[in-house]
């Protein structure tokens, strides 16, 4: 089996996925080729960095938005810093580009997944797959007909609860008690293919934002493993849900407020210095 991964560059959650996906021996031992990986922005794509950020100050408020900003160019640079200066074995967080060229994955960096150079590059390869692992931009019908079999998606939670984006926000603020994790086929409609594999893990009334989106992270790279062997296999079609989640979006003041009147935050703690 050949696939493309398609990705995030710049995002933890991204790295953290991909990291636990491409370290698997399944994938060698299943023969899954990861043939390439294609990064995108998840800042651009669809209207300039600024706009993206500026209607996200504006919907959240500032101490939000300006906080999750913060904490996502920190870890950036902690990345960074980490990659010059700290041991790999005592590293957490590793760079796409670092890992596609430890790999020895041919790789591009594109702002916009749906550019003609971006498709040009997944095309060559003549996937079996295209392989969405937190990729924050929305593909076009041009790109899910590149692939010979068809175009997988991980979905960082339950999509009969929630569809679309910030689920770890959402699911803080919903109070609930399980999120997890789906993998699914992808179409033009978001978070609505069919399901290959979910998985479920409990919510600890303590988790922040950044423990919610590290459980699914990890938990949906393993499900993608299993996944692609069970479509490999043949053992695996699919199969569609009777009813799928509300499609979530950015949240807003007022669900911000409610947010942090339960005592829920971003990150804290020990885990905004891990590099």
């Amino acid at each position: 089996m050949k696939i493309v991964l398609l990705t995030s560059d710049r995002h933890l959650s991204a790295n953290i996925a991909v990291k636990t996906f491409l370290g698997s021996p399944y994938l060698k031992k299943h023969d899954i080729q990861v043939a390439g990986i294609v990064t995108s922005s998840p800042y651009k794509g669809n209207g300039a960095t600024w706009e993206k950020m500026l209607s996200f100050i504006k919907r959240a408020g500032w101490a939000f938005s300006l906080k999750s900003i913060f904490t996502a160019i920190w870890k950036i640079i902690g990345m960074k810093i980490g990659r010059l200066f700290i041991p790999n074995k005592n590293r957490e967080y590793f760079e796409i580009d670092e890992m596609a060229k430890f790999y020895n994955i041919p790789l591009l960096q594109a702002e916009n997944i749906n550019s003609g150079e971006a498709k040009s590059f997944m095309r060559k390869f003549q996937p079996d797959y295209l392989v969405s692992c937190f990729l924050l931009q929305i593909v076009d019908k041009e790109v899910l007909a590149i692939p010979s079999k068809g175009a997988v998606n991980i979905h960082p939670a339950l999509v009969q609860r929630h569809r679309g984006i910030f689920s770890s926000f959402w699911v803080l603020l919903k109070n609930w008690r399980k999120s997890g994790a789906t993998v699914h086929f992808m179409t033009e409609k978001i978070d609505r293919g069919m399901v290959i594999l979910q998985r479920r893990f409990f919510v600890h009334p303590s988790d922040t934002i950044y423990c919610v989106n590290k459980k699914s992270a990890q938990l949906g790279a393993k499900l993608l493993i299993k996944a692609l062997i069970k479509l490999k296999r043949r053992e695996e079609k699919g199969y569609i849900l009777k009813q799928f989640g509300q499609m979530f979006k950015t949240p807003t003041m007022e669900d911000v407020k409610k947010f942090n009147s339960f005592g829920k935050s971003i990150i804290k703690g020990k885990d905004f210095f891990k590099i």
